[in-house]
């Protein structure tokens, strides 16, 4: 038996070696369900220990769960054979909806080869958009231009996303933009019916929040600064927990020790980000993956 066992972890190695990490898999048939809660926690995050490549953390998460026999033969084979191992497989049929962070985080994916994103992953974002707009009866008329495209057109994102083929997940970011004319509870309020709309349209939907960036110390328009930022991704990660949610905390990786953004990840000084920025959301949501799958 030890002598089957060894030759397995051998095959496993090899198949390491060989396989590449970006590979475009299907997801495991028992991916969980649960969606887990980052908590907001107050402080600025550690980002050393963040994940820098999916597959390698999974590899051996599988190794170790084999060797001490957390998981048997037939379950280690499966999850082997399933090809879930790899930087993007768990956001393959998946969009991400947003503003101009998003937007930013697009960019990125197209220009980073370490990304999360393959060619089933869809970006939904445009430059000034909100919640409160996107539920809004002017969302195509007053608010056309800050909403996103799809195939070439202006619609409401449940639409958009309703077409979209085989989504199965969607990663939501809004917040700066809405808490420029609205209160924490009330952004929160005006996301959740957005998520409803989304979800009733696209039924079997997996939602996750991303909290909401921190911005430079000095920015204060209307409820647009640090302080009220913290309470709406406290009010966000509540929202995700009652109903289902995941959510998923990038905002105290990038944060410093006054809660703002820390200024080697801004773009402009003021809200928008750069590519040493995005490169933690990448690793954060590598991060999250980790957890949605082996717990």
């Amino acid at each position: 038996m030890k002598k089957y066992t060894n030759s397995v972890i051998a095959l496993f190695v090899c198949m390491l070696i060989l396989t590449p990490s970006t590979v475009y898999a299907e997801e495991m048939a028992y991916m969980p369900s649960f969606s887990i809660i980052q908590p907001i926690t107050g402080a600025a995050l550690p980002n050393e220990n963040l994940s820098q490549s999916l597959a390698t953390r999974l590899n051996l998460y599988l190794m170790d769960s084999f060797t001490n026999g957390s998981i048997g033969e037939q379950e280690f084979n499966e999850i082997v054979s399933s090809g879930f191992v790899s930087e993007n497989a768990f956001f393959a049929n998946s969009v991400f909806v947003g503003d101009s962070l998003t937007v930013g985080f697009k960019d990125y994916c197209r220009t980073h080869s370490d990304s999360i994103a393959s060619d089933s992953t869809y970006f939904l974002a445009r430059v000034s958009c909100s919640a409160k707009a996107a539920i809004s009866e002017k969302a195509l008329t007053t608010h056309a231009n800050i909403m996103p495209i799809y195939n070439g057109q202006v619609q409401y994102i449940e639409d958009s996303v309703s077409q979209m083929p085989d989504i199965s997940k969607m990663f939501i970011c809004y917040g700066m933009n809405d808490l420029t004319s609205s209160t924490p509870e009330q952004f929160v309020s005006d996301l959740e019916t957005l998520i409803g709309r989304i979800a009733a349209k696209t039924p079997g939907l997996q939602v996750y929040v991303i909290s909401i960036p921190c911005v430079m110390a000095d920015v204060d328009s209307g409820d647009l600064n640090n302080q009220s930022i913290q309470s709406a991704n406290l009010l966000l990660q509540n929202s995700c927990a009652q109903n289902g949610w995941g959510f998923i905390n990038i905002t105290e990786h990038l944060m410093g020790a006054d809660n703002a953004i820390k200024p080697e990840y801004s773009a402009d000084k003021y809200v928008h980000e750069n590519s040493r920025a995005y490169k933690i959301w990448n690793n954060v949501l590598k991060d999250y993956a980790f957890m949605e799958i082996t717990k």
